[in-house]
């Protein structure tokens, strides 16, 4: 069971800790309403129904639409929240969907309210067709509509829903409305219970306020359209200015604040007109009022229409004359990198406006295609950068983008910060060598070892987490030796005292006798990555420093903290995707490197009960919540290694649909958690679950130009939380981090644990910023696309194409990652760097510099090619051969180069000629005498190298159910090849395929099947290849026969063949 201090993501309260135990007794079960007590609630009261092909619409007696459904859609959703789906909500001062709020004056008069739903005694309501009118007006209560009149409309209109309102003067003086407000509860109320049901009846909202070219996106969270798209009808003039978040100091008692009633989203009113509401301190954009003289009249409308994808909500915004936008690299970019922006639109654009105009530049690119007006954009002021622009008759729309530092220098600054400023140096103290959170509000660390929501959990235990994989990847002897010592006394000795047999970890540090509890999941992979990256530090640089232990403790640390994660009374398990888990097959790969086989076994075999956990459910995102985002990284790792491109895909498809796609930096690839967008921005998802999106793009993706737009602003993201002085400019803070961003600001302070004012809409307090940042030092690269907008594109790099090469030069802040998205090409270095590089389009050719990281010893860099096309290359460095290396389509080809100490390198792999037999399998097509269903035979020779006997990362043969039996595989070549050996890789699931009791090899010798002559070899050892050599044969087919045990069948995950 979920313990109630662990509601605090749910609750999302910076009060939670203050209340008494009843009161948070009454908001959990307020969260827990179930699907059995909703269907207890009456029946809504019906005033009206308009139906067509596209929608069906049903209307309430207060004007409100009750249900708001699309026709044909995937499930029933209704989009819209009502009495019924939250009937915590049911109350007097209901807000629902078509409800309007305003506040005016006449002449000099006083700011009055008027609202919609305390008009019920001025209110008509009437039905002509598929079009209900509804008139407000002369109310005599005091909160209602009086002195102007409101004729508002929903019309089913060719395959949209229109929603008019008109409001006019009837008084005899000026009318001021100051606020013209909408109020739009989608079906955001995430009950606790089922996930099936949330993922098909709920919805999450993504609202661009962008004034006439604003609009607003519904879709259920699962990302299985089709979506409801809310956009101005751009002839009357509408659009939004101004987004408003219900909070209980504003709307003290009410159940539509957020966090009440269940309800952890709150009332977002989006507004026509904010001249009074600005007050709140939630706006971005300038604020204005509509002025009516006596007997005049205004009508704005928006239009309702059914969205099939992402890109059909773009499709629709250029049809209806809005700007449709596009940007690579994303709307946060480093003043080191250039932003290039689409605004497509068939109106003439009049002007292109930067707030700062003396740290930008902009130049117009002219338009390609069909009205896609291309722009370049430089920046140099630090923190968030609108630009304003003015198009067809007088309309406007205002691109909201944030300028960060250079990555490297960013990331270097905090960790250089960390060490400096975080960490404690008190020998003998229970803090001694904790990084703990930073706190902005006191420019000093925050000081909390008391237990409960002192130093530890998500927040505390991941800011080594972050110091640590930086410095496997880029190390500082200084910020290796502050991890080192806060790995072995705040970690092993005070943090797990008294668990060095058992390796279960506290959740957080107090002094002895530690009372917090043991269970939670979620802080295990916090400590098992900090110990698997000083593994890499140490194996990597071993003379760097002299560390506490031998790289093989922290490894094994490493393993034992996984392993008592699910042998050991934890919870947040074997059902839940936890944060980081993305390195579990680096861990494996580790342990079988090093030799621990039974501990890589035990991971792998853990691995594969819990993707079957996961497999069998239809949205298979299961986390802490009902809704979440934490567990998508997790899952798609798990997917990934059973090669379930299915369940790729959902997550994929999950994670964009929880993301915004609107120009406007705290929104754009920010996932929505059940908060909506309001606040919790830039949790660490956004990079973590980052991963998921890199990797589909990379390895599955049929448009992966176009999906990597959103995908790369994910990378970098997080990069925003660190401060460069754009959140505090006082030089006390320069290298903090934040924990989050609040989109809706306000004037009460940051939301969340120990609260605080906010920097510039940040949070004080580090928090999990750090666990963002590690999810964006697994991902950084440097990305070349040829974009079909933008064409030729580096993210985060410079590039040009020339006589057939890119050459590339890296701004990504790793530089050891190189994609090139359109070619599926990769390049990655596990130490050093690269500064430039030009690979050939081909994939034939790559000639780079390598900066030497360490210029005290020799040492050898591994470096691993993805997509490099077939064939022998020769390696040279600084223009010597050192080497050759074949590489295979489908294969990873890893090169090792000598390194000495020199400051640079020149690297050249270069097409060479064949030298002795090479691998043919490729070449040949595999069949078999019996293969399962579920298994596959073209994994043998699609060049995958697996890491284990069990590697599901690619399709796997296997004969199950046949024990006892000999079953062959064979291979038949096109023309006759000369072959010399064999090496065969056993599949061995534990699961009923057992590694073979014995196997022969045979050859066609154009009549019959003949055994191979003198065969050395013939070995049956799990996770490696067995070789096998013999006489060489002329033969056009090759067969290997292979006998199982009694009671077990056989598999193979990869057969090569070596000849000429």
């Amino acid at each position: 069971m979920r313990k109630r201090g662990y509601l605090m993501k749910q609750i999302l309260s910076q009060y939670w800790n203050k209340m008494s135990k009843s009161q948070r007794l009454q908001l959990f079960a307020a969260s827990t309403i179930t699907a059995a007590a909703i269907l207890l609630v009456p029946q809504l009261a019906s005033a009206n129904t308009i139906t067509n092909s596209n929608f069906t619409v049903q209307t309430g007696t207060n004007g409100e639409i009750t249900s708001l459904q699309i026709g044909g859609d995937t499930y029933p959703t209704n989009y819209v929240m009502n009495a019924t789906n939250a009937p915590n909500q049911n109350t007097a001062d209901h807000q629902w969907v078509g409800e309007l709020m305003f506040t005016y004056k006449l002449g000099t008069g006083a700011w009055t309210q008027a609202l919609s739903s305390k008009s019920a005694d001025g209110r008509t309501i009437s039905q002509t067709g598929n079009t209900v009118n509804i008139t407000y007006q002369n109310s005599t209560n005091s909160a209602g509509i009086k002195n102007f009149k409101v004729d508002e409309s929903y019309s089913l209109v060719s395959d949209y829903l229109k929603w008019g309102i008109t409001v006019t003067n009837t008084s005899t003086q000026t009318l001021e409305i100051g606020d013209f407000g909408l109020p739009l509860p989608f079906n955001e109320f995430f009950t606790a219970g089922n996930n099936d049901p949330i993922y098909e009846t709920r919805v999450i909202t993504h609202a661009f306020i962008g004034n006439n070219s604003s609009y607003i996106v519904a879709q259920r969270p699962s990302g299985i359209g089709p979506s409801l798209l809310m956009v101005p009808d751009t002839t009357t003039g509408a659009g939004l200015e101004y987004q408003d978040n219900w909070r209980v100091q504003e709307h003290p008692g009410s159940m539509w604040a957020a966090d009440q009633g269940g309800y952890a989203k709150g009332l977002n009113v989006y507004y026509i007109h904010s001249n009074v509401i600005k007050s709140n301190g939630r706006g971005y954009l300038p604020n204005t009022s509509l002025t009516l003289a006596p007997g005049a009249s205004k009508t704005y409308a928006f239009k309702f229409f059914k969205a099939a994808d992402e890109y059909a909500v773009q499709d629709r915004l250029y049809s209806e004359g809005m700007v449709d936008f596009n940007v690579v690299p994303g709307m946060i970019v480093p003043t080191n990198q250039t932003v290039k922006f689409d605004l497509h639109t068939s109106k003439t654009i009049t002007a292109v406006t930067p707030q700062y105009p003396s740290e930008t530049t902009i130049t117009s690119l002219g338009t390609t295609g069909t009205d896609h007006k291309l722009y370049q954009m430089t920046m140099t002021h630090l923190g968030q950068n609108n630009v304003t622009v003015t198009y067809g008759s007088g309309e406007k729309t205002v691109l909201q983008f944030y300028a960060i530092e250079p990555i490297d220098a960013a990331l270097q600054r905090h960790s250089t910060f960390m060490v400096n400023n975080q960490q404690w140096n008190v020998p003998g103290d229970i803090r001694d060598k904790v990084f703990d959170d930073w706190m902005m509000q006191t420019k000093a660390k925050r000081n909390n070892f008391a237990g409960y929501w002192g130093w530890g959990d998500d927040w505390g235990l991941t800011h080594g987490q972050f110091l640590a994989e930086k410095n496997a990847l880029n190390p500082v002897a200084s910020e290796v030796t502050a991890v080192d010592n806060y790995l072995e006394t705040a970690v092993w000795t005070n943090l797990m005292n008294g668990h060095h047999t058992d390796y279960l970890v506290p959740d957080f540090l107090m002094a002895q006798p530690n009372t917090t509890p043991t269970y939670r999941g979620y802080a295990y992979p916090h400590i098992y990555n900090t110990y698997f990256s000083m593994y890499k530090i140490a194996k990597l640089y071993p003379n760097l420093v002299t560390y506490k232990n031998p790289k093989n403790t922290y490894l094994l640390r490493a393993y034992n903290v996984f392993k008592a994660l699910y042998d050991g009374p934890v919870a947040y398990n074997w059902e839940t995707g936890l944060m980081g888990e993305l390195t579990t097959p680096d861990i494996i790969k580790a342990l079988q490197d090093e030799g621990y086989t039974t501990q890589a076994n035990d991971i792998i075999s853990k691995m594969a009960t819990k993707y079957n956990n996961f497999s069998a459910n239809a949205y298979p995102y299961g986390s802490e919540y009902s809704y979440d985002n934490t567990g998508e990284e997790s899952v798609y790792m798990l997917a990934k290694m059973n090669n379930n491109n299915t369940i790729k895909g959902k997550i994929n498809a999950k994670t964009r649909a929880a993301r915004g796609h609107m120009p406007v930096w705290y929104y754009y690839t920010d996932p929505v958690t059940i908060t909506g967008d309001n606040w919790w921005n830039f949790q660490y998802s956004t990079s973590l679950a980052g991963y998921a999106m890199d990797d589909w793009i990379r390895s599955n993706s049929t448009t992966p130009e176009r999906e990597q737009r959103l995908s790369y602003a994910a990378k970098i993201a997080n990069i925003s939380a660190i401060n460069s002085g754009q959140i505090s400019s006082d030089p006390a803070n320069i290298g903090a981090v934040s924990w989050t961003y609040q989109a809706s600001k306000g004037n009460n302070g940051a939301l969340g644990l120990d609260g605080g004012p906010l920097f510039n809409g940040w949070r004080g307090m580090s928090g999990e910023a750090d666990l963002g940042l590690f999810g964006a030092l697994k991902i950084l690269s440097a990305d070349v696309a040829v974009d079909p907008i933008f064409g030729l594109y580096g993210y985060g790099a410079d590039v040009t194409s020339s006589n057939g090469k890119y050459t590339i030069t890296p701004k990504d802040g790793l530089f050891k990652r190189l994609h090139l998205i359109t070619e599926r090409f990769s390049m990655e270095l596990e130490r050093d760097q690269y500064t430039s590089a030009i690979v050939a389009i081909a994939k034939n050719d790559v000639n780079f510099t390598l900066k030497n990281a360490m210029t005290t010893a020799a040492h050898t860099t591994k470096v691993t090619f993805t997509g490099l096309a077939a064939g022998t290359y020769n390696v040279l460095v600084n223009n010597v051969q050192t080497g050759t290396v074949t590489a295979t389509t489908g294969a990873k080809t890893i090169v090792n180069l000598s390194i000495g100490t020199n400051a640079t390198y020149d690297v050249k792999l270069q097409v060479g000629t064949p030298s002795g037999p090479q691998d043919v399998a490729p070449q040949g097509t595999a069949t078999t005498s019996f293969v399962s269903s579920w298994e596959s035979l073209a994994g043998l020779n699609d060049g995958y190298a697996p890491t284990s006997s069990n590697d599901r990362g690619h399709s796997v043969y296997g004969n199950w159910d046949n024990p006892g039996t000999t079953q062959w595989v064979q291979y038949d070549f096109a023309s006759a090849k000369t072959l010399s050996s064999t090496a065969i890789y056993w599949f061995d699931d534990d699961q009923g395929i057992d590694l073979p009791a014995s196997y022969t090899i045979q050859y066609w010798n154009g009549t019959a099947w003949v055994n191979v002559a003198s065969p050395s070899g013939l070995g049956v050892a799990p996770n490696q290849y067995n070789t096998t050599t013999f006489t060489p044969v002329s033969t056009t087919k090759i067969r290997v026969n292979i006998t199982a045990k009694s009671t077990t069948s056989t598999g193979i995950e990869s057969w090569r063949v070596f000849g000429t």
